[in-house]
């Protein structure tokens, strides 16, 4: 503990000394979309740090269940966008708004946590209708929800999309389970639990195309907590791959994530995406960890990579072919992310 201790006390053990130790060429941080993302103007003039940290457009406040704080966010949206905000339209142009503030500070990537992916649509008349039951401080039923949910996720993908922004959605997370300790230590401390759902492919399905037919669905990679639902969500991917903008595989199967980062986690996901899609253009390992030493996840995952296709060389399951290999593992370590997100 004294040796430790000794060790974090220098320069060199210091968060941005660690991140540069580490070869982070970026990192991207988790903002509101009130947030005044003033820290990131400031790590953009220094000069002594190489590393990109760019902020990331997490709106969780669009999707809040409660009247009362949904309502405080309309009023603080308003105030800091200088808008008036009287009809779903005027919301959504506000959104846009800080959308683009964040796109100027160098957002490329939004996230979003639901706990289920559900789809349902409404007109366009349904949906200036539903807003206005928001505004007015109405609790929604479980159908009105799920039908504000999709709407807001509509309209935010042809936001992103129009920006060139990879979409993320983290869903499948049961929070928060054991009240008695929420109330004691609060959020984030080990009392979360993988979901289910039914209905997963005819939603997921749904979304993506109502995305698709508004001409709005950008780069997105969706990470899913339930293993059991890998290969719904890979062949679901499947169904909307393209190769616009050049971007091979705008639509990404996430890599294993939370509880599923383990080694049976990982293969189990790389093993899917093999099967159902395309693994050569994969993205590759995702770390979402809040410690400055998490990086070695990275060369934790790359080594389950080779060992995984190591073992297939071995079989003959693959081609015996290095230059062929040696791009694809090397692609999925690095140069697809570089490509796909475009950071610089």
């Amino acid at each position: 503990m004294a040796q430790c201790n000794e060790q974090l006390r220098r320069d060199d053990f210091l968060p941005q000394a660690l991140i540069t130790r580490s070869n982070v060429e970026a990192l991207c941080t988790t903002d509101g979309p009130l947030d005044d993302l003033v820290y990131h103007q400031r790590l953009a003039e220094k000069r002594d740090f190489s590393t990109l940290v760019l902020p990331t457009f997490r709106p969780d406040e669009l999707f809040e269940t409660h009247p009362d704080r949904f309502l405080t966010f309309v009023s603080r949206l308003s105030q800091k966008t200088e808008k008036t905000i009287t009809t779903l339209d005027e919301f959504l142009a506000a959104l846009e708004a800080r959308i683009d503030f964040f796109h100027s500070t160098g957002c490329r990537v939004s996230d979003h946590g639901p706990l289920a992916i559900r789809f349902r649509p409404l007109d366009d008349a349904g949906q200036a209708v539903l807003f206005q039951r928001r505004l007015a401080g109405d609790a929604l039923s479980e159908d009105e929800l799920q039908a504000w949910d999709s709407l807001i996720f509509v309209a935010l993908a042809k936001m992103y999309k129009q920006r060139d922004w990879a979409m993320q959605i983290h869903f499948g997370a049961i929070r928060n389970n054991n009240v008695p300790m929420f109330e004691k230590i609060g959020i984030n401390c080990g009392f979360d639990s993988i979901g289910d759902q039914t209905h997963l492919a005819e939603s997921l399905n749904d979304l993506l195309n109502a995305m698709a037919e508004n001409n709005g669905l950008p780069k997105t990679i969706l990470y899913n907590l339930n293993a059991s639902y890998n290969d719904v969500v890979a062949s679901t991917i499947a169904n909307f791959q393209s190769g616009e903008d050049g971007v091979k595989s705008p639509l990404q199967f996430g890599s294993g994530w939370w509880f599923n980062d383990t080694r049976r986690g990982m293969v189990n996901q790389l093993n899917t995406l093999a099967d159902q899609g395309l693994l050569s253009n994969f993205i590759g390992m995702l770390t979402d960890s809040r410690s400055f030493v998490s990086y070695t996840r990275h060369d934790y995952f790359r080594r389950i990579l080779c060992d995984l296709i190591g073992g297939w060389f071995e079989r003959g399951e693959v081609p015996e072919d290095d230059a062929i290999l040696n791009n694809m593992i090397r692609g999925i370590c690095v140069d697809n992310a570089r490509r796909y997100f475009r950071f610089r």
